[in-house]
């Protein structure tokens, strides 16, 4: 042991301190276990509430974002105290299957009986735009009448063209369909407001590159191979219990592959924190609900395979008095067993609205079940019962 350094031990230490990470601690404080968790920055949160998700919807929607990051980040560290979890500041490395080194203002060994990887996700490199700045940065700054370009087709890339419209010239490029995971009856309606670019474009040509692509998982750092931890297709490989090649490590969010979705994230820190207390706990992946923030709004989950049906909002009074007939509600259904396969929205109000359809599907809801369900009036939400009659 090096001079300074000192040594502890906990039941449960968690890597990472995002939405996955803090989710997992808390639960695991809460079923009775002692908790560490390790962290570079000054508060929890991660890049969902210091870059990403918070910041980027908060401005989005014209909220003071410095005031939302600071009132949830205090949250987040009282709720560390009340459960008395404790916080390590600094960057971990496994040194073997029962310890970590966490390096930071001080140097430390942490020893676990389980341990919980929850370390996220690298910035994006692009070969053709090195001097590219990251989608995250983007909400930090002011842009005005710049000539801007935006590179990728994920929701980060739609949402940020969105924001960044209203004051400058901003295009969208994209190597593949733009919001490939979402039916394009959905997408048509936010192509029509982009600028799209049809081929790679001159770099040179624009005051600012931005890149707005999918992330790699992060994991250099942990040295993994020393806990008999391995990756599949480079990301952590888990099963859907979130436990990892050695059955005493866990990973989840998106190091383990969790494809951007916050929720899904928060969802495997849960289940991995139950799982690592011997608890029952499993990830129910089937229905994630995708959704993005753009105007339209569009939010879908399931599938839309078999037969669809789509209702259009210029049939919803309220969307009508509101000038928000913009929009549809699409439904996938089986003909034969009327089960609903998919729900999709266009529209204000869809990235809410979609827990609806998110609900009917865990709980195999049929059109019958949807069309005779009873919604307060007016609201857009009636069209969910509109696209069922429809198809019935």
């Amino acid at each position: 042991m090096v001079v300074g350094q000192f040594s502890q031990d906990v039941d449960i230490l968690v890597i990472g301190g995002g939405p996955a990470g803090y989710t997992a601690a808390f639960r695991t404080a809460e079923l009775g276990k002692t908790v560490a968790i390790v962290d570079p920055n000054p508060t929890l949160g991660g890049e969902c509430l210091h870059h990403a998700c918070i910041p980027s919807k908060s401005n989005l929607l014209g909220v003071d974002t410095t005031k939302a990051i600071e009132a949830l980040s205090k949250g987040l560290e009282q709720r560390c105290k009340s459960l008395d979890v404790e916080r390590l500041y600094g960057i971990a490395h496994f040194e073997n299957k029962k310890s970590v080194q966490v390096t930071g203002e001080e140097v430390s060994v942490v020893k676990f009986k389980k341990a919980i990887i929850a370390t996220g996700s690298m910035q994006r490199t692009h070969s053709d735009f090195p001097n590219a700045m990251q989608v995250e940065e983007v909400y930090a700054t002011i842009f005005e009448n710049k000539k801007i370009l935006v590179v990728g087709n994920t929701p980060s890339a739609v949402e940020a063209t969105t924001f960044l419209s209203s004051n400058n010239r901003v295009s969208l490029w994209a190597d593949g369909e733009i919001l490939a995971a979402f039916d394009q009856q959905l997408v048509k309606f936010v192509k029509r407001e982009l600028s799209l670019c049809k081929e790679k474009p001159n770099a040179e040509l624009y005051d600012l590159v931005i890149l707005a692509g999918h992330r790699l998982p992060q994991t250099n750092s942990l040295q993994l191979e020393n806990a008999n931890v391995t990756l599949a297709d480079g990301f952590i490989g888990t099963d859907d219990t979130c436990v990892t090649s050695n059955p005493k490590i866990y990973a989840v969010g998106e190091c383990a592959g969790c494809g951007h979705s916050a929720a899904l994230a928060i969802a495997q820190g849960r289940v991995a924190s139950e799982a690592a207390c011997g608890l029952n706990a499993h990830v129910d992946s089937v229905f994630i609900p995708q959704v993005v923030w753009t105007n339209p709004e569009i939010a879908q989950v399931g599938t839309f395979s078999h037969e669809t049906v789509a209702v259009r909002w210029g049939n919803s009074g309220l969307a009508v008095a509101l000038g928000q007939e913009n929009g549809i509600t699409l439904l996938g259904y089986e003909k034969e067993s009327q089960a609903i396969t998919g729900v999709g929205i266009v529209g204000a109000g869809a990235t809410e609205m979609i827990a609806e359809g998110a609900l009917a599907l865990e709980m195999g809801a049929t059109l019958y079940d949807l069309a005779t369900a009873i919604h307060p009036h007016p609201t857009r939400s009636e069209l969910l019962s509109e696209a069922a009659r429809s198809a019935l």
